[in-house]
């Protein structure tokens, strides 16, 4: 008879180990930057998610970047793009 063996993918964090950045205090006037994950209908989603932030929040302006590939990480020029011009990202599934 095998035995099962089942693993908890949750990770424990510790916050002395990686101390969270602040908040912004605001959107308005702030540059939000979108990495679009590129699976199935993100784009979409991610095209009406910014609609709704400069609707509703004021922002100066919303980037929006779609990786190549779901499978990997943002490619260096997106990510060094979003770094430098964006006070804030958001990433993460669309499908």
């Amino acid at each position: 008879m095998a035995t099962l063996k089942f693993l908890d993918p949750r990770g424990t964090v510790n916050p002395h180990d990686r101390l969270l950045v602040p908040g912004l205090d605001t959107l308005e006037g702030k540059i939000i930057g979108i990495i679009d994950n590129g699976q199935s209908n993100s784009t979409s989603m991610f095209k009406e998610l910014a609609k709704l932030i400069e609707a509703k929040y004021h922002v100066k302006e919303v980037l929006c970047r779609t990786k190549p590939t779901h499978m990997q990480g943002a490619p260096k020029i997106i990510m060094d793009e979003m770094l430098n011009r964006c006070d804030a990202i958001i990433t993460g599934l669309g499908a």
